[in-house]
């Protein structure tokens, strides 16, 4: 009886693994599928406003899951206090980066104001879809997910080849709207197979936002880090070189970028399982976290090797541009160093300690940005970009796993004293 249960439990661990990282296969081959139209058909210049504002839309996404998303991850969303607090924060969220949006895509791009229109509907509707899908990993209920993501995917392929033959020449306003669709379907297709409870009680309200935003905060903050991170390396070429130098650090990355559907997929399941032991008082052993950051590390470096050695072989076939060896490797390292700190950091992260992950993150930014301006400022080849990037990350899962054991002594210690 005993390795019955034992075996269905595994068999939904195993199921869930499946169905969240396949679902972010499919919300990743959605957006490769416009980016790879992009990098074949924009000039290097479009590419480079495009990928600047896409990585904005990525930061901004980042920003608004670490506040709004990984809070009903951890507290309780039910709760009425929790449930409006959290709303509140969306709204202000969503505010601040529709505003910035708007203002950068004013700046970086002479196509007008149908580019800042398209741009700022589009994060209005990726934070909300990204705001259902979170609550599927909330719930643990992956295969929920994927067939959301999955909507989305066609509805993005349908849009990439209707939308350019009704609008003409893809062009950074046009790739945007198709966006938009995939987007929109997300959250159409996510809000109908949510139940009713999870679509009620949407009312703002701060009874417990110092609370929420306590913990929000710091996460938020660390959550955007990286993006934020990588986003002023772009906004310093382009203002420093030229956007067509940003296109080019965003072709090496586009290729090796399907990596990151294996890391995110694996970061969602993670902080979904760690968080519910959390709440139920479950001990968690070190060295679970350990073959966990193995297994990652090696996934990823295989995945990617095979990836960049495709890429750098095809891409001037299929995208009629050459890639740089170097700055494909770096790319893949940069994705190495992100694996193995995940599992600590999301350990870490369930454990509300999200002030120690901001500090942790703060000082990997700081290292990545500090060698990205002096590259930058003494006219050195961007190549290295990615691979000086990836230090910073080193610092990270040294750091992260310290402070997971120190708590683990910590708690030990104190259960030894009682």
């Amino acid at each position: 009886m005993t390795s019955v249960r034992r075996g269905g439990v595994l068999g939904r661990l195993a199921g869930d693994g499946v169905a969240g990282i396949l679902s972010q296969a499919a919300t990743a081959a959605a957006s490769f599928a416009v980016q790879l139209v992009a990098a074949g058909t924009l000039s290097l210049s479009d590419y480079g406003v495009f990928a600047l504002l896409l990585a904005t839309l990525v930061g901004a996404n980042a920003l608004h899951v670490g506040f709004v998303c990984d809070g009903f991850t951890v507290f309780d969303r039910h709760d009425a206090g929790y449930r409006s607090s959290l709303v509140t924060g969306a709204l202000l969220v969503m505010g601040l980066c529709v505003l910035g949006a708007v203002v950068l895509a004013s700046t970086v791009s002479r196509q007008g104001p149908w580019l800042s229109a398209v741009y700022a509907v589009l994060v209005v509707c990726r934070l909300l879809a990204e705001t259902v899908r979170r609550i599927f990993v909330a719930r643990v209920d992956f295969g929920a997910l994927l067939n959301n993501d999955l909507c989305c995917l066609a509805v993005t392929l349908l849009a990439l080849a209707v939308v350019p033959a009704l609008f003409g020449e893809p062009n950074p306003t046009v790739l945007f709207g198709v966006m938009c669709c995939g987007a929109l379907a997300t959250l159409l297709a996510g809000l109908v197979q949510l139940p009713r409870e999870e679509r009620g009680g949407l009312r703002p309200g701060v009874r417990e936002f110092p609370d929420v935003a306590g913990f929000a905060v710091w996460r938020a903050l660390q959550a955007g880090l990286r993006p934020l991170t990588l986003l002023a390396v772009r906004l310093l070429v382009a203002s420093t070189i030229s956007t067509a130098a940003v296109g080019v650090l965003e072709l090496a990355r586009l290729v090796v970028a399907p990596v990151q559907v294996l890391i995110n997929g694996s970061g969602s399941l993670l902080l979904g399982r760690i968080a519910a032991r959390e709440r139920s008082g479950d001990e968690r052993d070190p060295a679970v976290l350990g073959k966990a950051c193995r297994v990652l590390v090696f996934a990823t470096v295989v995945c990617g090797g095979v990836l960049a050695a495709a890429a750098l072989v095809l891409s001037p076939r299929v995208l009629g541009k050459p890639l740089d060896p170097v700055l494909v490797l770096g790319w893949v390292s940069y994705q190495v160093a992100w694996a193995a700190g995940l599992p600590y950091v999301t350990e870490l992260v369930a454990r509300r300690a999200s002030r120690r992950v901001f500090r942790i993150r703060f000082v990997d930014s700081l290292v990545g940005l500090g060698l990205a301006s002096v590259v930058v400022s003494t006219g050195t080849a961007v190549v290295v970009l990615p691979s000086l990037l990836a230090l910073g990350g080193v610092y990270t899962v040294y750091a992260a796993r310290s402070a997971v054991l120190g708590q683990r002594v910590r708690r030990a210690e104190e259960i030894g004293r009682c």
